[in-house]
């Protein structure tokens, strides 16, 4: 398994046809087909990943044999390491794959000098909540953020701190 930072556009079109594959699987069964089409065009589509990717939000194709099984994201704020996105193809959760990623995630927060990392997740996804409180995180808010004109983000926003 290995990380390729995510640059180009023809890179950005293969990043969306991935999360065309994984986002639907996860996120129908908790918020809908509808938010999550609305989602794919407004939050992971081409042209928001390629605004984000110039105002500083890295993202990294995750790699198996030189695939994409899947991909994340992160922003640098003042004091810690904004994670954004961390998704893997159904066929690879649950084998350990997120240990590396979130080594990862530690080893850029102290490169830079973030003492905690951060990141907001959908409160009803109950296995990604499990795996962020079991890699040490906490939850520190309850997060009801509009998002569209009739949708919301139903959030815990997390914490850990690094040494």
């Amino acid at each position: 398994m290995k990380f390729r930072e995510i640059k180009s556009k023809s890179e950005i079109e293969c990043l969306v046809k991935l999360i065309h594959e994984i986002w639907p699987e996860v996120f129908i069964p908790i918020i809908g087909k509808e938010q999550v089409d609305y989602m794919l065009v407004h939050y992971q589509g081409e042209a928001v990943i390629t605004c984000e990717i110039d105002n500083g939000v890295r993202y990294f194709f995750i790699e198996d044999a030189g695939a994409p099984i899947g991909y994340f994201a992160y922003s640098l704020e003042e004091d810690h390491l904004v994670i954004s996105k961390v998704y893997l193809k159904k066929s690879f959760r649950g084998l350990g794959l997120s240990s590396k990623v979130f080594s990862y995630f530690e080893k850029a927060a102290r490169e830079n000098n973030k003492a905690k990392l951060s990141l907001n997740v959908n409160r009803f996804n109950k296995q990604a909540v499990e795996v962020y409180l079991h890699r040490g995180f906490k939850i520190v808010e309850t997060v009801d953020k509009p998002f569209g004109d009739k949708f919301f983000l139903n959030d815990y926003r997390m914490e850990k701190n690094i040494d």
